[in-house]
């Protein structure tokens, strides 16, 4: 007889931990004697003041050394600095615990505790819910998700719409700036998974993909089609950038750059030396000069016949990107010694003078140096942080962020930082400048 209720105890406590081990809920904890969970989700995303309906159940396998009848549940706020409104109740097994927990503000992460306890007061087990409360004008670090190896970011402050590339998809802001969801479309099957996302100044979008060809949206997102492919034997990723006239223009290894005035309906080819380093920022003068500047080093070019011929310009030290404002006034980013620098010229390049240098901790591509959001430009580098400018000559500091690898703002004026290797974003708001 003994061996038998042995038996059966371990039967119980196999099924029971085999309940948890099937189960999609990550707050479950079980043991021999009894399970306890949240019907909550760990993670949850809120804004910060916002309430999350909690529930947490109990069940308890009854035996002479537990004859738990009864048992009480205490609420605490653990980490977050929110509140609750039932600190604590009582509930019979299988029954379940409500309270309502308005998240704080205090942390980005949020943490409350359940403890549960016996009639005698004992302390049986405790289990932990976490969420994550967003927050006005804090950073606040996600860790996992698509955004945490973004690619590429469009925002259309217009039409109040944000895309973003990352892992080979294409994916929309939702109604929350940090829920992406994704975009599904037989154009982005394979080989046309989405590589970079740009938008022209009319809204019109553009997704450059890893089998040659560029998707297109005329309708902020909702519709999308293909279109002329650039060049119609090539099946690998091509790389796309919009200049400041709404040009398109792409590049591919091994073939001359290409442009499109019609959003991609036909294309022509540039100059031989346009494709020198590939396609880093093209920007229209007021007379109809293009500055660029590829990805390479050292390779600012400017061309007074739109583009068909190329002319070299010298630029000091180390120069990675060039930004032209709306006064045609010319900024280079350029490596010196340990530090990046910034240089304008107002003579269309033939001369440079010293804006503004900062030292770095580490040194990597240069992508979204310049953005501009309001009446701000926020200026990010790598390996430093952001500095803010109201003309691009006087800077202070925004945020010192030594694992800074770009940044990027939505249509919202949320700030976007990727670190360097790839392990998390940080949200920001800067709203309207």
């Amino acid at each position: 007889m003994k061996n038998y209720s042995s038996i059966r105890y371990i039967v119980l406590a196999v099924l029971m931990l085999a309940m948890a081990a099937c189960s999609k809920d990550p707050g479950i904890r079980i043991t021999d004697q009894y399970s306890l969970w949240f019907s909550n989700m760990q993670g949850q995303k809120v804004f910060a003041g916002e309430s999350i309906d909690v529930q947490f159940g109990f069940s308890m396998f009854k035996t002479e050394r537990y004859p738990v009848d009864s048992v009480k549940v205490v609420f605490n706020v653990t980490e977050g600095g929110g509140s609750m409104t039932v600190a604590d109740v009582w509930i019979s097994s299988d029954e379940v615990a409500q309270t309502t927990w308005t998240v704080g503000s205090d942390t980005f992460s949020q943490v409350i505790t359940a403890s549960v306890y016996d009639l005698a007061g004992k302390l049986i087990s405790t289990l932990d819910l976490v969420a994550y409360a967003f927050r006005h004008n804090q950073w606040d670090e996600v860790t996992a998700g698509p955004e945490i190896q973004i690619w590429d970011l469009a925002a259309d402050t217009v039409n109040d719409v944000t895309f973003m590339t990352t892992y080979n998809k294409l994916y929309r802001q939702g109604a929350r700036y940090y829920i992406w969801e994704e975009v599904t479309s037989p154009l982005f099957q394979h080989p046309d998974l989405p590589r970079t996302v740009k938008i022209d100044g009319n809204g019109i979008l553009y997704v450059s993909t890893s089998g040659g060809n560029i998707i297109r949206s005329f309708d902020h997102g909702f519709t999308w089609q293909a279109s002329t492919k650039p060049w119609s034997d090539i099946a690998t990723y091509v790389q796309a950038y919009v200049s400041n006239d709404n040009r398109l223009w792409v590049y591919t290894a091994g073939r001359p750059v290409r442009y499109s005035d019609d959003q991609g309906d036909t294309w022509h080819d540039a100059g031989a030396d346009a494709a020198d380093g590939g396609i880093g920022d093209i920007f229209r003068l007021g007379d109809g000069t293009l500055v660029r500047h590829g990805l390479d080093c050292c390779s600012l070019a400017i061309s007074d016949d739109d583009g068909q011929t190329w002319t070299p310009v010298e630029t000091p030290y180390y120069s990675h990107k060039v930004y032209v404002n709306g006064d045609d006034e010319i900024f280079i980013l350029s490596s010196q010694g340990t530090g990046e620098t910034i240089f304008r010229s107002v003579d269309r390049g033939a001369s440079f003078t010293l804006v503004h240098s900062v030292g770095v901790t580490f040194r990597s591509s240069y992508d979204n140096i310049f953005t501009r959001f309001g009446n701000f430009w926020y200026v990010a580098i790598p390996g430093y942080g952001i500095m803010k400018s109201a003309d691009l000559l006087h800077y202070e500091n925004f945020r010192v962020f030594s694992d800074l690898r770009t940044l990027y703002i939505d249509h919202n004026g949320i700030m976007i930082v990727r670190d360097k290797d790839f392990q998390s974003v940080w949200y920001y708001g800067v709203g309207p400048g």
